[in-house]
């Protein structure tokens, strides 16, 4: 198994909510770029986090190769508590609203759900059991190539769980790892 761990493309610095979306150097991106790595590399499943920016991300490559989308909250962003002040989190209508826009596989149990996730307040224990535990889903996978998309901190501590290294991502950059 190859495991492709991308970190969503260019998004504005100021904005880390759950709908931000890429700015224009990152939709770009995502449909030359990120389309091009992938468009020969043969996925069996494509997982990402349900913020709209990481679908958009992935969003080309999923329609063109008919891999739906798999979303799990696990891989949601980590926002630090100076940040979260003043954001609320969406209501499961307004997640919905932007999922319908994407080749999502509503067949898929996530590792964590979006009742695991209620708040951009969350405590560093709750973020660490859910990327853990994701991590360790990863390993079970070790027939198939997957794609994984999400945010820094959370392609960060993947790495680190299954590498051993300490990597920090920018955005739009891909890690491989052969398992």
């Amino acid at each position: 198994m190859v495991l492709y761990i991308l970190r969503h493309e260019c998004r504005n610095f100021e904005k880390v909510d759950f709908f931000t979306p890429l700015n224009h150097i990152g939709n770009h991106n995502a449909n030359t770029k990120v389309f091009e790595k992938f468009n020969d590399i043969e996925l069996e499943a494509i997982y990402s986090s349900p913020y709209k920016r990481t679908l958009q991300t992935v969003d080309k490559i999923s329609r063109v190769k008919d891999i739906p989308i798999k979303l799990d909250w696990a891989l949601s962003e980590k926002v630090n508590h100076e940040k979260a002040n003043g954001l609320n989190w969406p209501s499961y209508e307004e997640q919905s609203k932007i999922h319908e826009l994407f080749n999502i596989d509503s067949n898929y149990s996530p590792t964590a759900d979006r009742d695991y996730i209620n708040s951009y307040s969350e405590s560093l224990d709750s973020f660490i059991t859910r990327v853990d535990t994701f991590s360790q889903f990863l390993k079970t996978q070790k027939d198939k190539n997957i794609l994984v998309v999400s945010h820094q901190s959370i392609t960060d501590r993947i790495i680190k769980n299954i590498t051993n290294e300490d990597y920090q991502l920018e955005m739009g950059e891909c890690y491989e790892i052969d398992l």
